[in-house]
């Protein structure tokens, strides 16, 4: 695996705003009450995972009343 292929797995925290459409505050404050991913640690920088972050975001759409309740059926 080269370099190239782990970066494109990896997401910095404006990335990880723009695919939750959180603010940095709420990426922290989920990280502090365990219930978002945490980062690892790249040459200094807070990287996440793109895979664990859509993990995050489908676990959201489905705990959604809105939308956990009737995905998949008809309306």
């Amino acid at each position: 695996m080269s370099a190239a292929d782990v970066s494109e797995g990896l997401r910095n925290l404006h990335q990880v705003c723009e695919m939750t459409g959180c603010s940095r505050t709420r990426i922290y404050s989920e990280m502090k009450a365990g219930r978002f991913p945490e980062p690892i640690k790249v040459w200094g920088r807070s990287l996440w995972s793109a895979t664990e972050v859509l993990a995050w975001c489908n676990l959201q759409l489905t705990q959604c009343p809105r939308m956990g309740s009737s995905m998949g059926k008809a309306a």
